[in-house]
């Protein structure tokens, strides 16, 4: 991994079709295409021997099977009812996908209002975003207009077609993440392991060792 004022890339490593941008920096990091990634890692956990229990709700987390001594609380948004924790609130995320663009080998993310972001995958591309405080799930079209048009100009292609469209709740705690060991009511262990905005995938892998580690030690 590595970081330097984009103008300091050499050859092809430089962004110069990105004239809009006054300054950026230039990453080389890992990219992952969720698309993928999540199926397998939901393979890994059942090839281990974990079962997924689908649209399963509850309510509070003693409501976990009894044959469970040890409850991992990953519950993003859902913790909010679930164990009543005041400092979480929705941050609406709102994308387009379209097809996959030529000559767009890396990622392209303008945090300054209005958020911006391009993400190539292997068979579309992530244009968006938005980051409101909401909870609407509903999709708005002319947010997605707005999408498209902004990435669009910024990478200046035609617009291309929109191939779906999607909305998500990004679980912002006001006090930070929430990565600790407690215990339930009913005396079970529980790790709680969330609130990471809209960082989870960049969280993830350090999050899921620290996990590890206080199981391990609630296991001694």
């Amino acid at each position: 991994m590595d970081g330097r004022p984009a103008p300091e890339r050499k050859g092809s490593e430089r962004i110069t079709s990105l004239k809009i941008f006054k300054s950026g920096f230039s990453l080389r990091v890992p990219l992952m295409d969720t698309t993928i990634y999540l199926d397998y890692l939901a393979k890994r956990f059942v090839a281990a021997g974990g079962s997924i229990a689908a649209n399963t709700h509850l309510t509070k987390l003693e409501e976990v099977d009894q044959q469970f001594g040890l409850v991992i609380n990953c519950a993003g948004i859902g913790a909010r009812e679930l164990i009543q924790d005041a400092d979480l609130e929705p941050h609406r995320g709102q994308v387009a996908i379209v097809p996959r663009i030529k000559h767009l080998p890396y990622a392209v993310v303008c945090d300054d209002a209005p958020l911006m972001y391009a993400i190539p995958r292997r068979n579309d591309c992530v244009f968006g975003g938005t980051n409101d405080l909401s909870d609407d799930l509903i999709v708005d079209s002319a947010t997605t207009a707005r999408i498209v048009a902004g990435c669009s100009r910024e990478l200046k292609i035609e617009k291309p077609n929109v191939l779906a469209e999607r909305v998500g709740l990004r679980p912002f705690r006001k006090s930070g993440v929430r990565l600790e060991r407690d215990h339930l009511s009913d005396g079970r262990t529980v790790v709680h392991n969330y609130g990471h905005g809209g960082s989870g995938f960049t969280l993830s892998w350090g999050c899921a060792e620290e996990v590890f580690e206080l199981t391990t030690d609630s296991a001694r």
